[in-house]
């Protein structure tokens, strides 16, 4: 006896049998709907037309319907093979796929467009998926991504080159350091102090660059990202002695690389400035 499989629709169970749907189920999973119990369906005369086109042309020689659900538990099978009604665990009025989408067709339109999607793919897969390697959509996608990564490795390349040509111009227009204002460092303490950072470093996210007393810690360095004449507060950041380190004697490309780390400060700070903004000019800030 071919194994049973189960498929769910909202929760509903679905039970599937070599070619054959248990349309109980089916009936239950689509809300019960009075009139269109499978006996009623079954009866119909377009029902009828329909299994007599397909026992001319649907049935598989190798694989006959009824062969699926054929046990010690049935009751009835039809004289087509494309019906049989069982009693017991496996009980209820099953039917070949193909019938059984027609009548999905006739219980609601939503129910429909998911049996046509979801036991069609099933069915065609029910030997098992095909191998990757004869999978012509598996190819595809192997060289779509392909060509994805390669294309995103370029962008990345063109970046790190025009952050470089950035810290370029910005050498020989700006060249003179300018440290941060008090204003501009109580400004990085209190984004550093705040959530998500907490008072870690928002670099490496491991080492504290404050004290319990809300201070830099012992080390800390208030850090230009960009260039040392930009020192506003959305152009810094304060970390750790090692990360200060590293960005400073890494070159352009490792300052590069932590861009997503300073582009998430960064959005804090802003959110920082734009809620001092929005505040009542008698509020402490």
């Amino acid at each position: 006896m071919t194994p049973t499989s189960t498929l769910s629709y909202q929760g509903r169970p679905i039970r599937l049998q070599g070619t054959m749907l248990n349309l109980t189920d089916m009936w239950r999973a689509a809300g019960c709907p009075e009139h269109r119990r499978p006996t009623s369906w079954l009866i119909l005369e377009e029902t009828a037309r329909f299994r007599a086109h397909a026992r001319a042309h649907l049935a598989e020689p190798d694989e006959p319907a009824g062969d699926n659900v054929v046990h010690d538990h049935i009751i009835a099978l039809e004289p087509d093979g494309f019906v049989a009604t069982l009693r017991g665990r496996h009980g209820g009025t099953w039917a070949h796929w193909q019938l059984a989408l027609s009548y999905a067709r006739y219980l609601s339109p939503e129910f429909h467009l998911w049996c046509n999607t979801v036991v069609r793919r099933a069915m065609t897969w029910r030997v098992g998926p095909p191998m990757a390697e004869h999978d012509p959509l598996h190819r595809h996608l192997v060289q779509q991504f392909g060509d994805l990564h390669r294309r995103l490795d370029s962008l990345e390349r063109h970046a790190a080159d025009l952050m470089f040509l950035v810290l370029s111009a910005q050498d020989i227009l700006l060249d003179k350091r300018r440290d941060f204002s008090e204003r501009s460092q109580a400004t990085l303490v209190r984004v550093t102090a705040a959530e998500p950072f907490e008072g870690q470093c928002p670099c490496c996210l491991r080492e504290p660059v404050l004290t319990e007393a809300g201070r830099p810690a012992p080390g800390a360095e208030f850090d230009h990202f960009f260039h040392r004449g930009l020192n506003r507060p959305e152009h810094g950041w304060l970390i750790c002695a090692p990360c200060h380190a590293e960005l400073t004697y890494g070159g352009y490309l490792l300052r590069f690389l932590r861009l997503p780390e300073f582009r998430a400060f960064q959005g804090a700070v802003l959110e920082h400035r734009r809620r001092e903004r929005a505040a009542p000019d008698d509020q402490p800030r």
